[in-house]
């Protein structure tokens, strides 16, 4: 071959290679395009409620039905956690769900406890709305409404953020309960700056979805109770009273007593456990009044579960709070006034252990004003396990 053929052989394989490489290059820019681009929708994480959405119950949980989801879950929550996911955690597989409670009682007028966290208290300008859903009538769907009441049961309930100066706070919107008010879902939600409708669905831009639903045959029993109030505040002299109540989903109380360690009767307070699981605490006009200041006390509770009361233990303590008022000076002539104090004090008295530790010595440990959250209640009409 001479000089001649032989170059041009070299040149065309050259251009050859080139064409197939440029080719293959343009084929993975175009396959990276399409598959990351154009064929694949993008991923976002959401809080999801879990109610069981087919087969067991048609709640409106998965992406598919267009569940109830926040996308933005650090503004404004519910409790202490809240977690996020791709789709709903079926079935009431997600843990965090801890900012709402309450007691139901059939066709009469009900409390439910939200319990809101907010980023930054006092700082955020808007609405928050809390809603309730619940399946009375047991047809595994959240609508219409049974003999007695909507299963749409707290209906935008609006909280406003800029007058909630503590991280957590506690508003108790009042419901009329349905007939069946056992072993039931339930949805409970915050939303912020949007308002929710009947059918519990939708894409929300901030808050968080949860839901309540009984075990089914086979899960890990659970127990667990709360105190209502849970802070109970009385002035000083008064009393009042708090009920021991299971919590959604728990198995049945057999009996509710005071914590082993824990002494009922001093000078400051005398508490009695009555009758329904329901104790009264009343605090003694020996505690001297002035200064001004709030004192929290702590009442170690210790609850038995189940038949006999030999499934389960549970100790923790409910709170009390005794406000004590400024002693008036008396000035002849003249009216009243208080008696000038320096920064209020907050004293710590309890006569029993910290929460589920029954045999440690009598608590003394200061608690901020924050641990127990301002109450907020809900106007009458406003309309987990």
């Amino acid at each position: 071959m001479d000089k001649l053929v032989y170059n041009r052989v070299i040149n065309m394989a050259q251009k050859v290679i080139v064409a197939v490489i440029s080719f293959l290059v343009l084929g993975f820019v175009g396959y990276f395009i399409f598959t990351n681009i154009i064929n694949k929708s993008p991923k976002t994480n959401f809080d999801f409620g879990d109610a069981p959405d087919g087969g067991q119950g048609q709640f409106p949980s998965l992406l598919k039905s267009n569940g109830a989801r926040a996308k933005k879950t650090d503004d404004v929550w519910l409790g202490q956690a809240v977690t996020t996911e791709l789709d709903s955690k079926q079935v009431n597989s997600d843990e965090a769900d801890d900012g709402v409670r309450g007691k139901a009682v059939s066709c009469q007028e009900s409390t439910v406890y939200f319990f809101v966290r907010s980023k930054n208290p006092g700082k955020i300008a808007g609405t928050a709305y809390l809603n309730l859903y619940a399946d009375w009538n047991k047809d595994g769907r959240w609508s219409g409404s049974d003999e007695c009441a909507s299963e749409w049961a707290v209906q935008n309930f609006p909280v406003d953020l800029e007058k909630q100066k503590d991280e957590i706070a506690v508003y108790t919107p009042t419901f009329t309960a349905g007939k069946k008010t056992d072993k039931i879902w339930f949805r409970g939600a915050v939303t912020l700056n949007q308002q929710m409708n009947e059918t519990a669905t939708g894409e929300f831009a901030s808050g968080e979805i949860e839901d309540y639903g009984p075990k089914e045959p086979g899960d890990e029993r659970y127990y667990n109770f709360y105190c209502d109030p849970d802070p109970l505040i009385i002035k000083h002299g008064s009393q009042g009273s708090v009920n021991i109540v299971p919590d959604w989903g728990s198995e049945p109380i057999f009996d509710a007593q005071f914590g082993k360690n824990y002494q009922p009767k001093n000078a400051k307070r005398k508490v009695a456990m009555g009758k329904d699981n329901i104790f009264t605490f009343e605090s003694s006009d020996n505690d001297v009044d002035p200064p001004k200041r709030s004192v929290p006390h702590f009442v170690d509770i210790r609850v038995r579960f189940g038949a006999g009361g030999k499934e389960a233990v549970l100790e923790k303590a409910c709170r009390v709070i005794v406000e004590h008022d400024e002693a008036p000076i008396e000035i002849p002539g003249r009216r009243s006034f208080p008696v000038p104090s320096e920064v209020p004090k907050i004293e710590t008295e309890s006569g029993g252990s910290k929460i589920a530790e029954p045999t440690e010595a009598p608590h003394t440990d200061y608690v901020p004003p924050t641990s127990a959250p301002p109450v907020q209640e809900g106007a009458p009409g406003f309309m987990k396990n």
